[in-house]
């Protein structure tokens, strides 16, 4: 037998490897016909294995991701104009709105008390100059009667105050007024609050409903690390309570509880003990707004209800033809019958006689749905939000469901609901989708925020002379926005694509931008990034206006440029003009590595006219519009010189990763590579197992009698058309069909295209881990420099 000199090494070798612990990658990543299975990190001690070269580039996107602080305010301004409460992921305290500096208020400085504003349940208000109060769980409580608190803490000197208040166990509350002490609640049947766990006895229906605009404000208040303990234990301890203060304010927004009974309303005064009786609610009922007067006399609530609520199922179940959902989306109901909008009440409530008034849509032809908005500060005027159907061009009747109405207006009405102005705009287009918001500022005057094109700015508006203007001097977006009570400004958080959120003040002139705070102003610098508004006029003559975002020292426009066009998730959620570094929304990361990212709202998004909005759904438009619109934008950015056919990228989540496979179908030489990411990719499936309201909405007939247009708008039945390079991302636990993006892949990868499928084990609708995040950025990074000529 030769011996061969090399083998002894070689078995040595071996040893000493065997020796060796697996690294981080043997164990986390494993690749299989090109998909990219990543395990996930459990703690500290793991991570994902580095996929740049450069460590450098690592670190960056690791702080670019991971290092942005998260302010928040969490309360109105104080009734002097000197201070607001804030919140951040590390600190809460009292922000001096004139000079900026903050006196933290520690979770120490609550003692045993826990706002029930971490929760999203209820506000924070002042109860005078110093002190701001809100309603709060006692962890330290020995009895029932000591559970729950209005809480009370003064600015100056963090010194708390409390007074308990008892929370009958047959009410469920629904509403919370300004002064603490008095509620709008249901009543509980006795044998139901008897038997424990009432609202793990409700049943749930589909019917898409929107959020609660002041509720859920609450509801994105950061809580600090600190705080976060002590309010999962009192979530934990108190959850029976909870549920009840949770009663038809967290309902997801294609859902609405259904209870066995109906249940009658009340409203409830703490001091007294008092109850008095509103009306009976249908049993299947979901808050639809809610405004109490500032002096906590009157209280109106907007509700919507159906007396004869279909068969409970899961919300991913499919549609339904005889579901009201479907009858609604698909225009087949007329609007004298639709429920929708023949039980949607207003009741409107003096809390001191015990008056009741109901407000109700009227009027000819399809009139709005109605929801209660805000009070003025002299109680006298109430501003209503008509929320306006729906009218597709191919649908027999107007769709009632408000996340497709077609646009909105705010409405005035005297204490005793007489209708006095109403301010339509397109400011307004989009009712759902539109993200607004307002105030009353004075008795005449109102402060809102809505969408145009991708900036949502604050405006002004005059009741009694039509005066409206914007407040804005700058594009991007504005959240969190809250008035001075004799100043004259509005305190907000300002975002832009080159500028995480900080906190800034402005006159209600439009003058005086100020800052606040710096959170984040090294992140900005660090990030170094410039946007550039930019327009597109279309075949059809109307404009699509959006924003190229590049590094600061980039030349605008560019020349001859790698580009990666971006689309938001959707479809109809506007396409904001904020930071953003995750994957998913990358128009602030990949600028930072030399990849210039265009933004540009189309058709089916909120930010231009009702007529532009419908149109994704109009007749047979879905699928094509604004995967047509897109695709002009990038022959005129060729046309222009700014980049050319071997240099365009594409990449989005969710219908925004639809919008990349259809668009790479569609135009297949039009794009280089695509990543799309947790994508819609078959509109049969989604039909028959998905969501039950948006493929009818879109579609508009069933795919019974429609299956070739269904197929022509799914990417998995055209995948041989494809032509570009597709990196891909998906959650194992998406709720759309992680096994379908899976084959979509398997189809590219197995024609021989370049085809990289990347998936998150454990992780769902997008990457909530940071890991991951940190992992799929170079993947996202990594792809676009191989494939994207420089």
């Amino acid at each position: 037998m030769r011996l061969y000199w090399w083998l002894p090494v070689l078995l040595a070798s071996l040893l000493v490897i065997g020796n060796v612990p697996a690294r981080a990658e043997d164990v986390k990543i494993k690749t299989k016909n090109n998909i990219v299975t990543v395990q996930p990190t459990y703690d500290d001690t793991e991570s994902l294995p580095a996929l740049l070269d450069n460590e450098d580039e690592v670190t960056k996107i690791q702080h670019l991701q991971q290092d942005k602080v998260n302010p928040s305010l969490a309360s109105p301004i104080s009734p002097d104009d000197q201070a607001v409460l804030i919140s951040t992921d590390t600190q809460m305290g009292f922000l001096n709105i004139n000079d900026g500096s903050i006196v933290e208020l520690s979770a120490e400085a609550l003692g045993p008390f826990v706002p029930l504003p971490f929760y999203g349940l209820s506000s924070f208000v002042w109860l005078d100059d110093q002190t701001l109060g809100c309603l709060a769980l006692n962890y330290a409580a020995n009895s029932q009667a000591e559970y729950v608190v209005a809480l009370g803490i003064n600015r100056a000197t963090l010194e708390i105050s409390v007074f308990y208040l008892v929370i009958p166990d047959d009410l469920s509350i629904v509403s919370i007024s300004p002064d603490l002490t008095h509620f709008a609640a249901a009543v509980i049947p006795p044998e139901d609050s008897t038997s424990g766990g009432y609202r793990d006895q409700l049943l749930k229906t589909q019917v898409t409903l929107p959020q609660v605009g002041n509720i859920r404000q609450a509801g994105v208040i950061s809580m600090p690390r600190a705080f976060q303990a002590r309010a999962e234990q009192a979530r934990t301890r108190f959850a029976s309570l909870l549920d009840r203060f949770q009663f038809m304010q967290d309902t997801p927004t294609d859902e609405t509880t259904v209870t066995k009974k109906t249940l009658d309303l009340v409203t409830y005064d703490a001091l007294s003990g008092e109850r008095n009786y509103v009306t009976t609610l249908p049993e299947a009922t979901s808050l639809f707004g809610e405004a109490w007067a500032p002096d906590s006399s009157r209280l109106a609530l907007s509700f919507f209800s159906l007396s004869e609520p279909d068969d409970a199922r899961y919300s991913f179940d499919g549609a339904l033809l005889s579901e009201i959902a479907y009858r609604d989306v698909t225009g087949n109901i007329p609007p004298a019958e639709n429920p929708y909008l023949q039980e949607n009440n207003t009741y409107v409530v003096d809390v001191n006689s015990h008056d009741v008034q109901i407000l109700r849509a009227a009027g000819q032809g399809a009139p709005p749905l109605l929801s209660v908005e805000t009070w003025a500060p002299d109680n006298a005027t109430l501003l209503v939000k008509a929320w306006y159907p729906a009218k597709l061009k191919g649908r027999t009747y107007p769709i009632y469901s408000p996340q497709f109405t077609e646009r909105s207006s705010y409405r005035f009405y005297t204490k005793d609901l007489q209708l006095t102005g109403e301010l339509n705009t397109n400011i307004l287009s989009a009712g759902y989708d539109n993200l607004s918001s307002v105030k009353f500022v004075t008795p005449d005057e109102i402060i809102f925020a809505g969408v145009v094109g991708s900036n949502r700015h604050p405006y002004y508006y005059n009741r009694v002379s039509g005066e409206l203007r914007n407040l804005a001097d700058r594009a991007g977006t504005y959240w969190g926005i809250t008035n001075t009570n004799q100043s004259r400004q509005i305190v907000f958080l300002y975002t832009s694509f080159t500028q995480p959120d900080d906190i800034y003040r402005i006159g209600w002139d439009g003058h005086g931008f100020a800052r606040l705070t710096w959170f984040n102003e090294e992140l900005s610098q660090f990030a170094n990034l410039r946007q550039d508004p930019v327009s597109f006029k279309l075949n059809n003559g109307q404009v699509r206006t959006g924003t190229l975002i590049q590094p600061s020292d980039a030349a605008f426009p560019p020349k001859n440029k790698p580009l990666v066009v971006w689309q938001e998730g959707g479809p109809g959620y506007p396409m904001l003009n904020q930071w953003g570094t995750n994957v998913e929304s990358p128009y602030s990361l990949l600028p930072t590595f030399g990849f210039p990212v265009l933004v540009v709202p189309l058709s089916g998004r909120s930010g231009y006219t009702p007529a532009t909005y419908n149109a994704l759904a109009d007749r047979a438009n879905f699928g094509q519009i604004d995967i047509d619109e897109q695709a002009q934008i990038v022959r005129q950015m060729i046309a222009r010189g700014w980049t050319n056919q071997s240099k365009v990228g594409i990449t989005g989540c969710s219908y925004g990763g639809y919008f990349a496979w259809q668009s790479i179908i569609r135009y297949p030489t039009l794009y280089v590579a695509a990543n799309p990411q947790c994508s819609l990719v078959d509109l049969l499936t989604e039909w028959t197992r998905g969501y039950a309201s948006m493929s009818p909405y879109l579609e508009g007939l069933p795919p019974y009698s429609n299956q070739a247009e269904y197929r022509n708008d799914s990417p998995i039945y055209n995948a041989d058309k494809i032509k570009a390079a597709v990196l891909s991302f998906q959650g194992s636990d998406d709720f759309l069909p992680e096994v379908q993006g899976e084959n979509l892949h398997l189809l590219l990868y197995n024609r021989g295209l370049k085809a990289r499928m990347i998936k998150f084990v454990s992780e769902g609708h997008g990457l909530a881990d940071y890991d991951n995040q940190l992992y799929a950025a170079q993947e996202q990074l990594d792809w676009f420099r191989t494939y994207l000529k420089p």
